[in-house]
């Protein structure tokens, strides 16, 4: 199914229309029921990093403050539960044993060094690829040095997130950017997407990605706008425990 939308806001109202009305499924992981439609996509043709606004004025106001709590964070860098815990206590319980959130997105992209050559002092190359750098560096290096590229990828979910136990199991795979027609193309994918609670603020923030790297890129291609984003969500489900909050979104 192709749902092509202007907005992040129109997209997410969409969404939540078919989860409440039209699921693929209902079931219980971890024993909690939910509404799931799988492999669920969709583009955006205008995307912006402003907050959603949706047919609930007071749930706007939650939305907006959050949101922009989270967006401070995440920008910030940081992956310390005692900063996300001043967001929202549901942080601190899935914490990992030394104090740190896997889902810490800006950290995961800004300062954690996972990306390039660990061995790169044995080598005489040059350029940023042959050092331990992040996986923004990686991304805009590989489109500074091929407009055309395909290789701007950055991944969230780890393998070293892969232990038993772990509470905090990041939802987002990975996200990549193209330039095409010079438009920069976002695409994320999300192993699982929470309408109410994640969605709601990822939305935005991943279009935010999309406008720094084009401020980033304009010295050296100065035509550059942003671009479509394009989402798909391996599970894209709305709690039972929160069908009143969606159905007053959607303005029933």
């Amino acid at each position: 199914m192709s749902r092509i939308f202007g907005s992040i806001s129109e997209a997410y109202l969409s969404t939540a229309q078919e989860l409440i009305h039209s699921p693929e499924f209902k079931c219980s992981p971890r024993g909690q029921t939910i509404h799931e439609i799988t492999n669920y996509s969709f583009t955006v043709t205008s995307p912006t990093s402003e907050a959603i606004l949706t047919l609930d004025e007071e749930r706007n106001k939650t939305i907006a403050s959050y949101y922009a709590k989270e967006k401070e964070l995440y920008d910030s860098g940081s992956n310390l539960a005692e900063d996300f815990v001043k967001a929202s206590k549901f942080w601190d319980k899935i914490k990992n044993p030394n104090g740190t959130i896997n889902s810490a997105y800006g950290y995961l992209i800004w300062k954690l060094k996972s990306a390039g050559n660990p061995f790169w002092q044995m080598h005489e190359v040059p350029y940023l690829q042959c050092r331990e750098t992040t996986q923004w560096e990686w991304a805009k290096e590989s489109l500074l040095k091929d407009k055309d590229s395909r290789q701007a990828v950055m991944h969230f979910n780890l393998p070293s997130h892969q232990w038993s136990g772990n509470k905090d199991f990041v939802c987002t795979m990975h996200i990549s950017m193209m330039i095409r027609e010079d438009r920069l193309q976002t695409s994320i994918v999300m192993r699982s997407n929470d309408l109410v609670k994640g969605s709601v603020y990822d939305f935005p923030w991943f279009a935010s990605l999309g406008e720094r790297m084009v401020e980033e890129l304009k010295v050296t291609y100065p035509d550059l706008q942003v671009g479509d984003m394009n989402f798909l969500a391996h599970s894209m489900h709305l709690y039972d425990r929160d069908l009143n909050i969606a159905k007053k979104m959607i303005g029933e």
